[in-house]
């Protein structure tokens, strides 16, 4: 029995105890996840933002915080070098003067395009049978040596001209015959000097052979008017290439020099008084068929 005043009695035991009370929540305490819904996968948790995460990193390893910071540091420098630059150059964008390094590569401009076309589509060129540079301002203005440079090529004997020559007594007024006509593109070397009688004397023997018959005093050739270069060629003077002409039947005549060069690749002006293109001897002969002979000193 138990009087007033009395302690409460013990649970017997195999009695169940009372349950404690309920503890409020604290904000260190885990969220419960809701159980995912059968034949689903849980929702991956999101990706901490970049400054927490490498927060997270540097933690785990200090050097990572240095390493990031140097590498943000060089990116921004680059950048504003960028920015300093100037835009590149399109096809067919002119170079200022200067050095020979400052010559680079321009397939893909106008009269680029039209010297393949003729040479790929018409002639049955492979397109890789030449090359194309555009040079600086200059060019013309430095020797020979500073030339080779800005194209690449073997020696100043690679650096070649196309020129216009009329026979001024010849009994044609066009290009129609091949073996007698008024005007040829004649391909030399700068560093050979053409020889007018040379060229006279092979344009006779060519004449009179297989019934053929014309007199010396048919051959008079000499350099041809610049504007009948250009109407002819389509090109201006320092520009004259054999391919993409306007007159397209007007007959070439090859150095022997230039086919005995090793290596074959020899340079030629290409359309545009900056422009120039490179190609083998052996590509020249076969798609341009000049007559090749000795008309240089």
């Amino acid at each position: 029995m138990g009087g007033q005043g009395s302690k409460p009695s013990s649970p017997r035991a195999g009695s169940p105890k009372a349950a404690p009370p309920p503890r409020e929540p604290v904000a260190s305490d885990a969220v419960p996840l809701a159980p995912p819904t059968p034949g689903t996968s849980p929702a991956p948790e999101p990706e901490p933002a970049a400054p927490e995460a490498r927060a997270v990193r540097a933690v785990i390893d200090p050097r990572w915080a240095k390493v990031s910071d140097r590498f943000a540091e060089i990116s921004d420098r680059l950048d504003a070098i960028e920015r300093r630059l100037p835009a590149p150059a399109g096809p067919g964008a002119p170079i200022p003067a200067g050095a020979p390094e400052t010559s680079r590569r321009d397939d893909t401009c106008d009269a680029a395009r039209r010297i393949l076309a003729d040479l790929v589509d018409s002639r049955g060129a492979p397109p890789g049978c030449a090359r194309f540079y555009r040079v600086p301002a200059n060019y013309y203005d430095e020797p020979l040596e500073f030339r080779r440079r800005c194209v690449g090529g073997a020696t100043v004997d690679h650096m070649c001209k196309t020129i216009v020559m009329e026979n001024t007594r010849c009994v044609n007024d066009d290009c129609a015959d091949a073996f007698n006509s008024r005007w040829y593109l004649v391909v030399v070397q700068y560093t050979a000097k053409l020889n007018q009688q040379k060229l006279e004397k092979f344009l006779h023997q060519l004449n009179n052979v297989d019934g053929r018959k014309c007199g010396k005093k048919n051959f008079n050739m000499r350099l041809a008017k610049e504007e009948d270069s250009e109407r002819l060629t389509g090109y201006v003077k320092g520009a004259v290439c054999p391919f993409g002409c306007a007159e397209r039947r007007m007959p070439v005549i090859l150095s022997d020099k230039i086919v005995a060069l090793e290596p074959q690749t020899f340079w030629l002006g290409a359309g545009e008084i900056d422009l120039k293109v490179g190609m083998s001897a052996a590509d020249f002969v076969e798609r341009a068929e000049p007559h090749v002979t000795d008309i240089t000193y």
